[in-house]
């Protein structure tokens, strides 16, 4: 098996972000500089390659996995700004983080939890 990382987000425009965003995602914080945290990281496209983007360096950040799914399907005007872009990615993460909270709650957490939530955990998000 090789060593060798050409022509894959580990290697290339990939470890110089990585290293540009200190292994953090820019959407929720997520720190990857353990293995197992790095393994969840991807390389996000600001203005994705379906709206024009390119592989440009200031048009990727790291994401974690969970992040870069939920961010991509943000729809992108012609117009929009690298900042107005990641406002918006950061409004669709938050709701669907709220979406996902409320749904855990209710039918994950009674059925498949051995303990019951603190207080502060139920109301979160």
């Amino acid at each position: 098996m090789s060593d060798d990382l050409t022509g894959t987000s580990l290697a290339d425009y990939g470890k110089t972000t990585y290293e540009r965003y200190n292994f953090t995602c820019v959407y929720c914080g997520f720190d990857g500089r353990s293995f197992d945290g790095w393994m969840q990281l991807s390389i996000d496209h600001v203005r994705p390659k379906s709206c024009g983007g390119t592989d440009d360096l200031d048009n990727l950040v790291v994401a974690c996995r969970a992040r870069n799914s939920i961010t991509s399907r943000v729809k992108c005007e012609d117009d929009d700004t690298r900042e107005d872009i990641i406002k918006k990615k950061l409004d669709r993460v938050d709701e669907r983080r709220k979406k996902f909270y409320k749904n855990w709650i209710k039918n994950v957490a009674p059925r498949y939890l051995d303990r019951p939530l603190p207080e502060t955990e139920r109301e979160s998000p």
